[in-house]
């Protein structure tokens, strides 16, 4: 009886965690600041349960108190800068993104890679600004965007396909056609660059992967704009610039031994690092 009381006791507590976690997910960059009854319509909690965990996340500093509701806490902060400081990807990144070859409508964007998924750290609007939605911490999932395909590139297929279906299944969308996906990597990696099309509507973005020294993919760098801004010219000049930059960011990341960025030790090697 004692085991039992245990075992219930555990499980009740791993379902509360993950509940909490599905209450973090809720809050985006489109939407900050969310009221108990929209946590609970977005994760599917029953409204008293949701409030009681957003008052427990309070008082440990994963949410905050705000006009209208709650918000991602100071601790949230902290805790994703230390994640993103143990990639090194931004540090590495912050020379060369602003010396990126580009016209006045196009932007650039810095995602990290991280569980099937690309989160958007870094985004330098152009001249004339366009209608993008790349907002600094959002999270798409990496199959759809250029950044998270010019990386997958480098992931065995096996593993791109189990990190498309989790990502499918959590965003509530169809899957794409694999095979079609499995192709378009394969082309990426032989290149050196993506040019995708499939995360906004007349939007393209041409992409190239940040690895780290094992070859382990990080995340990827994009140059992006409406898609009839790039005739031949400007579509060769974005390619030979984003690849430049991404291999010079790549040569600033330390190694780093942690699998956070999902590479592990199953990412597809570089040719020099198969070799050697």
């Amino acid at each position: 009886m004692v085991t039992l009381f245990y075992r219930c006791r555990v499980n009740e507590g791993v379902a509360s965690v993950v509940k909490a976690t599905r209450v973090l997910r809720a809050f985006t960059p489109n939407l900050p600041v969310l009221s108990v009854r929209q946590v609970s319509a977005r994760t599917g909690i029953p409204r008293s349960t949701a409030h009681v965990l957003c008052q427990t996340l309070v008082s440990v500093g994963l949410l905050a108190v705000s006009d209208g509701g709650y918000e991602l806490g100071p601790l949230v902060l902290e805790l994703g800068g230390q994640v993103i400081e143990r990639t090194g990807l931004v540090r590495a990144a912050e020379d060369t993104v602003d010396r990126l070859i580009r016209i006045p409508e196009q932007e650039v964007h810095l995602g990290q890679l991280t569980h099937g998924w690309i989160v958007y750290l870094h985004r330098k609007a152009g001249t004339r600004r366009s209608d993008m939605d790349n907002r600094v911490g959002q999270r798409a999932p990496a199959h759809l965007t250029g950044c998270g395909k010019s990386a997958l590139c480098w992931l065995p297929f096996t593993e791109v396909t189990e990190h498309v279906r989790r990502c499918c299944e959590e965003d509530g969308r169809e899957p794409p056609d694999m095979a079609a996906l499995e192709h378009e990597l394969a082309r990426g990696r032989m290149d050196g660059y993506v040019v995708s099309r499939s995360f906004q509507r007349g939007r393209t973005s041409v992409a190239s992967a940040i690895r780290d020294a094992s070859g382990c993919p990080v995340g990827g760098l994009s140059v992006a704009g409406p898609s009839e801004i790039f005739t031949a010219n400007v579509m060769a000049n974005s390619r030979a610039s984003v690849v430049e930059a991404a291999a010079m960011i790549s040569k600033k990341i330390l190694n780093y031994t942690g699998s956070w960025a999902l590479a592990g030790q199953n990412a597809v090697l570089p040719t020099e690092a198969r070799r050697a």
